[in-house]
């Protein structure tokens, strides 16, 4: 009876109260993200994060292999995210002191064996009298914030899935592929970010907690997604949220100046060279380029950021749904990166080519030099598989 009772609580519940009765429930909770992170997920977590800090609650923020992006250096907290998870569930050596204390108790490690050393006040230890057994999780709680899918954390969840099966996940995102994993999904199509649904569970639950802090991540988010509330998507409630987070002490001008105006000139000659080389197909809605390694090696860019030109083209080519970029790389192959709306699964049309990544972006690599043949073998391939 007190269980179907609780049962009926919870179920009474909206699903952004759900949300905030689970945390207000955890102890500890980890926070997590797509390893091939953008601007909207990034900004989102760390808005959670700085959000469960004034809530009192005890958090972590892992991104598989997570390095800081220049461009978002500014936001709050950042340097708090760490690369990968570990040492999540204890292990427990009991001893029955009932019929003896414990006198000295210490330890070393030697040849990679720990070895532990316990000295009784009286007697003998018997070794009946030891258990040992695994201990509980360090997180009770999970929240991924722009995620569509548990592979898409990478390690974090490929590492940890007995884990990540048995903790309860609030999965919080507004993309049509998400493959609604939680126990908790508030995944809604509709909205223009991720960042702009965690402002709706904040202002649902108390809009006092919304600080310069957190409005400077949702604010960055939201821009960040929107490039600059340029995409068709965009809606009036999105551009009244972000005018709720200036008059909240979001600093619009430093968003900008870092997501927009530290672009070096060899990083806008490379969106150039790739911008002039566009091919298309209008037929299939499809759009690619190419960059040479002299390309990169002429403009000092051997390690660039080719998920920003990607979106440079979907800026340049609104009505593509397919656009790919490919490129030579060091190892003497091509590698290519491939972008698509919810209408397709890049995972799926560059199947031939063992690709990793999510349905709307992946990466793959072509076992030729030949960029021209890389890119027509590729791009016939994708062509039969939208067919």
């Amino acid at each position: 009876m007190i269980i179907y009772r609780e049962l009926s609580k919870i179920m009474s519940l909206n699903i952004q109260q759900q949300i905030f009765e689970q945390v207000k429930n955890s102890q500890k909770i980890l926070i997590t993200f797509k390893k091939d992170f953008n601007g909207d997920a990034l900004s989102s977590a760390l808005a959670i994060f700085l959000l469960l800090k004034k809530l009192n609650k005890q958090a972590d923020i892992i991104c598989q292999d997570f390095i800081i992006p220049k461009n978002f250096s500014f936001l709050p907290q950042i340097s708090q995210i760490k690369q990968s998870l570990s040492g999540i569930k204890s292990f427990v050596i009991s001893l029955d002191m009932a019929k003896g204390k414990i006198k000295n108790f210490s330890y070393n490690i030697k040849d990679n064996m720990l070895n532990i050393y316990l000295t009784p006040e009286s007697g003998n230890l018997d070794e009946k009298n030891i258990d040992y057994k695994s201990g509980s999780y360090k997180y009770d709680l999970i929240i991924t914030l722009d995620s569509d899918s548990l592979e898409s954390l990478g390690t974090v969840y490929e590492q940890n899935t007995d884990f990540f099966f048995n903790t309860p996940i609030i999965n919080i995102d507004h993309s049509p592929e998400n493959e609604q994993y939680g126990q908790i999904n508030l995944v809604e199509l509709t909205k223009t970010s991720t960042a702009e649904i965690v402002f709706d569970l904040i202002e649902q639950y108390d809009l006092n907690l919304l600080d310069q802090e957190i409005s400077n991540c949702l604010l960055t988010g939201m821009i960040s997604k929107t490039k600059s509330f340029k995409t068709t998507n965009v809606t009036p409630r999105a551009l009244n949220i972000a005018s709720q987070l200036i008059i909240n002490g979001a600093d619009r001008d430093l968003i900008i100046q870092h997501l927009y105006r530290t672009k070096s000139i060899n990083t806008l000659k490379l969106w150039g060279k790739v911008l002039a080389r566009i091919k298309n197909d209008p037929n299939l809605k499809m759009v690619w380029s190419y960059l040479t390694q002299k390309d990169l090696i002429e403009l000092n860019l051997q390690n660039p950021n080719l998920s920003e030109v990607i979106e440079e083209l979907i800026i340049s080519s609104p009505e593509a749904e397919i656009i790919s970029l490919f490129y030579e790389n060091e190892k003497n192959t091509i590698s290519g990166l491939v972008y698509s709306s919810k209408n397709y699964d890049s995972l799926y049309l560059a199947k031939a080519f063992n690709p990793s990544g999510t349905k709307t972006f992946a990466t793959f690599e072509v076992k030729t030099s030949d960029l021209g043949q890389a890119s027509k073998e590729v791009i016939e391939s994708v062509k039969s598989n939208i067919k």
